[in-house]
């Protein structure tokens, strides 16, 4: 996709999430809007200001007017750049920017897109938001190819993060129940029931896709692979008080109620563990270099504030 720099321009809808799916709130109606600033040529309205103090709350950043306006001058002057190389985001890319600002606000990746639906932001301003901040994660790597993390840097890392020590892999399935909406809580209600009944009967993942599809319209995903670093604290929780083979407790999805098969969990071998450590040595380079590359284009941007 192309990156709009108007956050009022049509754009495709995405779906956002990993594992547990959160419904993004439909489009607001077209309201009166008052240009409050120009951003290279990019005028930022007093609509495009509200969505971004909506959506900074869900996810528990400041989010006064100022505050506001700091996020959009970021998002424009990234998407500036970005779009002058043609970086192509698909929405199956998203995964790792909601993950990324669920971590900072200490949230599963579920809770936070819960978050933003409950908060009625515009979700072609959220597409954007997301899709940006993937992109021009992309466009710094791509400028860093070169950047390497030591052998003694990855262990500082290891003797640093004690989580490290203690990474997990799970093997999971995601198991959904479809509720149409015109069926309202009464249906909500309903398939928590179904839901119940297939937990006590879904004890371990070769026979628990039959037992889901003898049960009614259950839909049982194929197996993923995660770590416990990859999830974040609260799901990694929960999925180790789940029993190998059963599923979790179920929770909203954007197509009605979803709940995580255990198949595998287990201590992440030592290769997987000294990767983590690279990827989050890796991490943090990149994120430094990338905030020395928007300084340095955010000083070559014209922002004339026309408005408060």
């Amino acid at each position: 996709m192309r990156f709009r720099t108007n956050f009022g321009c049509p754009a495709r809808a995405v779906a956002l999430g990993l594992l547990v799916m959160a419904a993004l709130a439909p489009a607001q109606g077209v309201r009166a809007q008052t240009i409050v600033a120009s951003i290279n040529g990019d005028p930022v309205t007093t609509y495009d200001l509200a969505e971004r103090a909506k959506l900074l709350r869900a996810m528990g950043q400041p989010s006064s007017p100022s505050a506001a306006m700091d996020s959009l001058i970021e998002s424009r002057v990234k998407a500036t750049e970005v779009n002058k190389f043609n970086i192509h985001v698909t929405s199956a890319q998203l995964g790792p920017a909601i993950h990324y600002y669920a971590q900072k606000a200490h949230m599963t990746d579920a809770q936070l897109q819960q978050r933003i639906a409950a908060a009625h932001v515009d979700h072609k301003h959220v597409e954007n938001f997301f899709s940006i901040h993937v992109a021009f994660d992309v466009y710094a790597r791509a400028r860093n190819r070169a950047v390497e993390a030591s052998s003694a840097d990855v262990d500082a890392e290891m003797a640093r993060d004690k989580s490290i020590a203690q990474e997990k892999t799970y093997t999971l399935r995601q198991v959904l129940l479809i509720v149409p909406s015109s069926q309202g809580v009464a249906g909500l209600q309903a398939a928590a029931r179904k839901m119940e009944a297939l937990r006590g009967r879904f004890v371990n993942c070769d026979t628990g896709p039959k037992v889901a599809a003898e049960l009614g319209d259950f839909v049982v995903r194929d197996p993923v692979t995660r770590t416990s670093s990859q999830l974040g604290e609260p799901l990694s929780a929960l999925l180790d008080k789940t029993p190998i083979g059963h599923l979790t407790q179920p929770s909203r999805d954007s197509s009605g109620l979803a709940a995580i098969a255990v198949c595998e969990r287990k201590t992440a071998s030592t290769d997987a563990r000294r990767q983590e450590a690279q990827d989050k040595v890796l991490q943090r380079i990149v994120e430094k270099q990338a905030q020395e590359l928007y300084a340095d284009l955010r000083s070559h941007a014209v922002i004339v504030k026309t408005g408060k």
